[in-house]
């Protein structure tokens, strides 16, 4: 059985650390980071990566900061935010070797876009959550971003979709395209 550790949630257990190299990065440390690119965490369509995301404490900064300024511009009009914030979530894209650290990013995102769109709207639409949820499962992979393949016997590529708008409200992948990580 591993031994937990609590040191700021930096580290699950010693065990995660010997086999995959898994420390987090502390709040402090992100926003610190994140801060140095300020301008690029609030543009709406600015796109990140996180080749190591773990489970998304850089991914979800990121969001709160874009969904924040969706928010500020948008909340008058619902159907604008949710333009907008689909933008914001579809520009955010994740690698992590381990595949709880995948599902646990996405769901920590998805709750926070969730928390973001009741806070603005008390009527709230399944299909726009289900399409954050769609599109967070294309854009935050199970892979290992040294070699850039799924770490199964499989070793398929890493493959990301492009997200674009259709008809000026839709988002749905370029023409079909994914694009390779490499």
């Amino acid at each position: 059985m591993e031994e937990e550790i609590h040191n700021d949630n930096q580290v699950k257990s010693k065990q995660r650390v010997t086999d995959h190299g898994e420390v987090f990065t502390a709040q402090r440390e992100v926003n610190a980071m994140l801060d140095l690119v300020k301008q690029e965490t609030e543009r709406i369509d600015s796109r990140f990566l996180e080749p190591a995301c773990g489970t998304g404490n850089f991914l979800v900064e990121i969001l709160k900061r874009k969904l924040a300024v969706v928010e500020q511009r948008y909340a008058k009009s619902q159907i604008e935010y949710e333009r907008y914030a689909i933008l914001a979530i579809s520009s955010i894209y994740g690698v992590d070797i381990l595949q709880d650290n995948v599902q646990t990013c996405r769901d920590r995102l998805l709750g926070i876009f969730t928390h973001y769109y009741q806070k603005n709207y008390k009527s709230l639409k399944s299909d726009f959550l289900r399409s954050a949820e769609f599109i967070l499962s294309k854009n935050i992979l199970w892979g290992d971003a040294l070699d850039l393949r799924t770490p199964d016997e499989n070793a398929d590529p890493i493959v990301f979709s492009e997200w674009s708008a259709v008809n000026g409200s839709m988002i749905s992948p370029i023409n079909g395209n994914q694009f390779p990580c490499n």
